[in-house]
């Protein structure tokens, strides 16, 4: 009888290490991980290689499609288009926490692009 409940005991103590070492994984590796989708990877490589920088309002819609939302602030012209999503990927619940981004274009008084940026949607 005490043979089983040594067994029992160290069992127990097994299971409950491999939680914690679980836990610690989730916590401290895999919660800071993002698993961007395609479309956020293409408009990401788009922002950060400054590929649309000095094309004309033409050459934007012709390479991207109409924008989600165009606005004129200040005489500066700013086309908004969906820029794909982020998420979290949990051991315990599966896909969490998913981010929604935009990629914000800017145009100089010449309608040519004059900047660009990605933001996370609030």
């Amino acid at each position: 009888m005490k043979k089983i409940l040594k067994i029992i005991g160290k069992s127990i103590v097994a299971i409950f290490a491999l939680l914690c070492v679980l836990i610690f994984v989730q916590s401290f590796v895999l919660d800071k991980i993002l698993y961007p989708n395609n479309l956020y990877i293409e408009r990401n490589e788009i922002n950060d290689n400054k590929t649309l920088i000095g094309l004309s309002e033409e050459e934007v819609i012709d390479l991207l499609g109409e924008p989600k939302f165009k606005k004129e602030v200040g005489g500066l012209k700013h086309y908004t288009y969906n820029a794909g999503i982020t998420v979290k990927k949990s051991i315990f619940v599966g896909e969490y926490q998913t981010r929604y981004y935009d990629l914000q274009i800017t145009f100089d008084e010449n309608s040519k692009v004059r900047g660009t940026n990605i933001q996370q949607i609030p």
